[in-house]
């Protein structure tokens, strides 16, 4: 797997995990949109402005439209990955557990 797939992989096993978590606390889509705003306003207008209205959309819309616009293995998902809000889910360790898992050619638990 090259470096690209691997980051790849990474992003959506951290948005399956993502997903996982806002089932168990659907309160925290707050805490995402919070984020999304937050980038918004330091970041002014961006290419990345019409991904960032799906995410609004999506988190407006709960956790079956995040799952269903990010988890897909499409081009579309993996953009919408790309500039997603929801890192703020995750703990460092997480992520590390995450990536050192996509490295050694698996997925992490």
């Amino acid at each position: 797997m090259n470096r690209q797939q691997q980051i790849d992989e990474f992003l959506l096993q951290a948005h399956r995990l993502a997903v996982e978590r806002l089932r168990a606390e659907p309160e925290r889509i707050a805490e995402v949109s919070s984020t999304l705003s937050r980038w918004r306003i330091q970041a002014g207008s961006t290419r990345s402005d019409p991904y960032w209205d799906e995410w609004q959309a999506m988190l407006d819309a709960g956790v079956d439209a995040i799952e269903a616009g990010t988890c897909g293995t499409g081009d579309h998902a993996t953009a919408l990955r790309n500039v997603s809000p929801v890192g703020v889910l995750m703990t460092q360790r997480e992520r590390g557990a995450l990536l050192r898992g996509v490295r050694q050619g698996g997925h992490a638990a």
